[in-house]
């Protein structure tokens, strides 16, 4: 039998998110200019470039692989979404769902290079590399945070780490955790491509990398893609370390914060190259990614 009411709960959660993702691009963009001291655009631009972009033709294409790729990406972003516990929405859960969630967060990428690579760019192939080494380099650090944290609460659904936060006190009142939560929000600045691991894109070097043959609608579901996975990722931060939410206000008053600290980290700092950024990733985050699953041992 249908579940009608688990699919109308889909739709809206997909709704409110992508909407609330194309907020936050805006925020991010806004808040930059801010620190740079420039006027910046407003905060609703993303969503109207975004219509824009739905609205035109387009006369070039490299191919069904060039066309899968956002798909796969936008279908990976929106099922990891849906494994997410939003304030009181619970929809798709798992006795993994961590692992689930911490998985498809990182497909995305994936997706986007398979198209990228389709193209026959050699902007987009060079994107691709240092998007791969930069996925290989953080892979150590980032499932050191995630082991950290399933260590310390004895579980691997989301949920359950929700709760027991709310009798125990957040994540990062927890020594170690305070360790796993710094390793995961330096990951964290990586999968949100902003500065400095904007290795990837690099506008003002390879001039968006594997992303610069898309345009048209092809670019538009990429906005879509990275509206909803800035969502997710900032609610899956919320619920590791953050306590999770109640309500959505709660849950967007935590986004924000996460989000601030991140752009506030991508205003002072420049771009790594692609060999500092692996060098780094394999050297002070794993170090108190070990200390962290150490300490919770």
């Amino acid at each position: 039998m249908i579940d009608w009411k688990l699919i109308l709960e889909a739709i809206g959660i997909l709704i409110y998110a992508t909407f609330m993702g194309f907020i936050f691009m805006g925020i991010e963009r806004k808040a930059m200019a801010r620190i740079q001291r420039r006027v910046g655009p407003p905060i609703y631009q993303p969503l109207i470039d975004t219509l824009k972009l739905l609205g035109k033709k387009e006369s070039v294409s490299h191919g069904f692989i060039y066309d899968f790729g956002p798909i796969f990406a936008l279908g990976a972003t929106i099922t990891a979404l849906l494994f997410i516990p939003i304030a009181n929405f619970r929809l798709f859960s798992s006795n993994a769902d961590l692992i689930v969630v911490a998985y498809l967060l990182e497909v995305p990428m994936l997706g986007i290079m398979l198209g990228a690579m389709s193209s026959g760019n050699p902007f987009s192939a060079l994107g691709v590399q240092r998007g791969l080494l930069t996925m290989v380099a953080m892979q150590l650090p980032y499932g050191l945070a995630i082991i950290a944290l399933i260590q310390h609460w004895g579980t691997f659904k989301l949920s359950e780490i929700t709760a027991l936060q709310q009798i125990h006190g957040w994540s990062i009142t927890v020594p170690a955790l305070l360790l796993a939560l710094i390793v995961f929000d330096i990951v964290f600045q990586a999968m949100l491509g902003l500065e400095p691991f904007d290795i990837i894109p690099a506008p003002a070097e390879i001039s968006m990398g594997p992303m610069v043959e898309y345009g048209g609608k092809h670019a538009a579901l990429l906005f879509t893609q990275h509206a909803i996975q800035l969502f997710a990722e900032t609610t899956f931060f919320t619920i590791l370390f953050l306590g999770g939410a109640s309500n959505l206000l709660e849950l967007l008053i935590k986004q924000l914060a996460v989000l601030f600290i991140s752009i506030f980290i991508a205003s002072i700092y420049p771009r790594f190259t692609i060999d500092q950024a692996a060098k780094f990733f394999w050297k002070w985050p794993t170090i108190i990614g070990i200390i962290a699953v150490l300490l919770t041992m």
